[in-house]
């Protein structure tokens, strides 16, 4: 059986070699130089200590090897619920919002009143049949929108403007506004569709990970898990293929007439721990563009984690800027005839790390079937 090649040592591009070595494929995995492990630089940026939609991640585990909560428990480490994020706006109020729908309904009564509670929970609700729109375009199906009613679905048709003015307190709007900036734009035609990001957290829920003492732990510790993971699947790990065809291509590109996200200055500092400091996310409104702080105790002292969105730099390991409706039609696809499958943070899914590994679970779907006949996507397998 030839090997099949995959380009890039970005978080797509293991998730699909270590899924196309548990079918039964001989994978290589072209780094192009790029370490794996502490320094996956795409993957390593922009994954925050807190998770969003830990299914992929599952997902992932379970189709190439041992299942995440396996894994976790052989390492002593645990995904807990994070603590609501804190947002802070100019006039100096602060609002902790929880993502559990109940939950958010009480404090925004409690705080601003049932009319506007019910505001919100109304948009979130309609939100819900967008995040339903987005996985049958580019989450759970490579297919493209095409039409006006499915374009409308994604709330291509509106931007975070006409979203923010639904929810009825300038509070809340500022908390839908600042989803341009978080998603890698400061434009003011920024899609409705970002807004989807609020009920993919209500939801899901918000999760970080933590070892048998409780303290806390980066998310890239996953990654960690995932380098063994290669290993267990004999994945051969190159530097360099040349020109060599590649099976899957995992290297984020921006096309033609597009342009990288705006990905925030990030630091990384330690404070002397005192006490005991809980992990705490404060979103900073009081600027122009929010700064994004996370203060995570561990045993050595407190991490604080800091982004910057006032300092931005164009990145295309972010994604692609989604500055419009039609930016976010320019995703590059997961298959495209004649040439090789392409799952990364430029894909249809977006840049959220949860979103690349279903940009990767796509791809490999399309190979493996293209290879084998089999189709081994999840519906498939449960309808069997």
């Amino acid at each position: 059986m030839p090997s099949l090649r995959i380009r890039g040592a970005t978080l797509a591009g293991i998730a699909c070699a270590a899924r196309l070595a548990k079918l039964g494929h001989i994978v290589e995995l072209d780094t192009g130089g790029d370490d794996l492990g502490a320094h996956w630089s795409p993957a390593q940026d922009r994954l925050a200590p807190v998770l969003t939609l830990p299914a992929t991640w599952r997902d992932l585990f379970k189709k190439s090897g041992r299942t995440l909560d396996a894994e976790l428990a052989r390492s002593s480490l645990e995904l807990i619920e994070a603590p609501p994020a804190i947002h802070r706006f100019v006039d100096g109020a602060e609002l902790p919002l929880p993502t559990e729908r109940g939950r958010q309904f009480a404090i925004l009564t409690a705080r601003y009143g049932q009319p506007v509670a019910e505001r919100w929970r109304d948009t979130l609700d309609a939100l819900d049949e967008v995040w339903l729109a987005a996985r049958r375009f580019g989450v759970e199906s490579p297919a493209s929108p095409t039409g006006g009613a499915n374009l409308r679905a994604l709330w291509l048709d509106r931007t975070l403007a006409d979203v923010a003015e639904r929810v009825g307190h300038p509070h809340l709007a500022e908390i839908v506004l600042s989803l341009a900036p978080l998603a890698g734009t400061r434009s003011r035609r920024a899609p409705g569709l970002l807004a989807s990001r609020l009920v993919v957290e209500r939801t899901f829920g918000r999760w970080r990970l933590v070892d048998a003492d409780g303290a806390a732990l980066p998310a890239t510790r996953l990654l960690g898990l995932l380098e063994e993971r290669l290993a267990t699947r004999r994945v051969r790990v190159v530097e360099g293929l040349g020109a060599e065809e590649h099976s899957v291509d995992c290297l984020p590109r921006a096309p033609l007439l597009t342009r990288a996200a705006l990905a925030p200055a990030t630091s990384h500092s330690w404070e002397d721990r005192a006490g005991e400091e809980p992990f705490s996310e404060v979103i900073d409104h009081t600027g122009r563009w929010p700064v994004v702080t996370w203060r995570v105790p561990t045993a050595e002292g407190v991490s604080v984690l800091t982004r910057d969105y006032n300092h931005a730099h164009r990145a295309v390991s972010w994604g692609l800027e989604p500055r419009s409706a039609r930016s976010v039609l320019r995703r590059v696809p997961i298959d495209r005839a004649g040439a090789p499958s392409r799952a990364s943070a430029c894909s249809p899914a977006g840049p959220e790390p949860w979103a690349e590994l279903a940009s990767a679970a796509l791809a490999v779907y399309e190979v493996h079937e293209r290879l084998t006949g089999e189709d081994c996507r999840p519906t498939n397998r449960s309808r069997r």
